[in-house]
């Protein structure tokens, strides 16, 4: 019989971090409503927005974006 449910993930395909925001109930709802329509997670919504911030606002002021060696471009 074959183990059932998801497959445990390389390691280092794992997040091991954790980013703990305090929101309004109002900005939670908003949040999970804009990820259902978009078809995403809500940790998977609010981990790419947050990902396009940064690069808008490091590339800016020509900061290196530190996740851009790690992120899968599909190649």
């Amino acid at each position: 019989m074959t183990g059932r449910g998801r497959p445990n993930k390389k390691i280092e395909e794992r997040k091991l971090e954790h980013l703990i925001v305090r929101l309004e109930v109002e900005e939670k709802q908003a949040f999970k409503d804009a990820a259902k329509i978009s078809g995403a997670p809500l940790s998977v919504w609010v981990r790419e927005r947050l990902r396009q911030a940064a690069i808008k606002e490091l590339d800016a002021v020509g900061h290196p974006i530190s996740f851009f060696n790690r992120m899968d471009w599909g190649d």
